[in-house]
């Protein structure tokens, strides 16, 4: 494997790594739920899963910059950032 192609899988695993992160403090469940739910995801959109979660990643970020899928993602786990608070300047997510 080339060291692009690592560095590539590497990336795309800690994307991942974070997106299962995001999942467990948003549903405050365990790893294994997060990822079945981050699969269930791939599963239900075709969408690969660092697509999925770069997604779920940028949904989360706020970003001004739309990434691909990102509807999928409001779709999916909009409801559970709506109405939440920011604890560092108390405004709505």
């Amino acid at each position: 494997m080339s060291e692009v192609g690592r560095r590539s899988d590497a990336t795309s695993r800690r994307v991942i790594d974070l997106a299962i992160g995001i999942l467990m403090g948003l549903r405050g469940c365990s790893e294994q739920q997060a990822s079945e739910d981050l699969f269930g995801a791939v599963h239900d959109t075709g969408i690969s899963l660092g697509a999925v979660a770069r997604a779920l990643m940028n949904l989360v970020e706020d970003s001004e910059v739309a990434f691909p899928h990102r509807s999928e993602a409001v779709q999916r786990w909009g409801h559970l950032i709506r109405g939440r608070v920011s604890a560092t300047n108390g405004t709505s997510l």
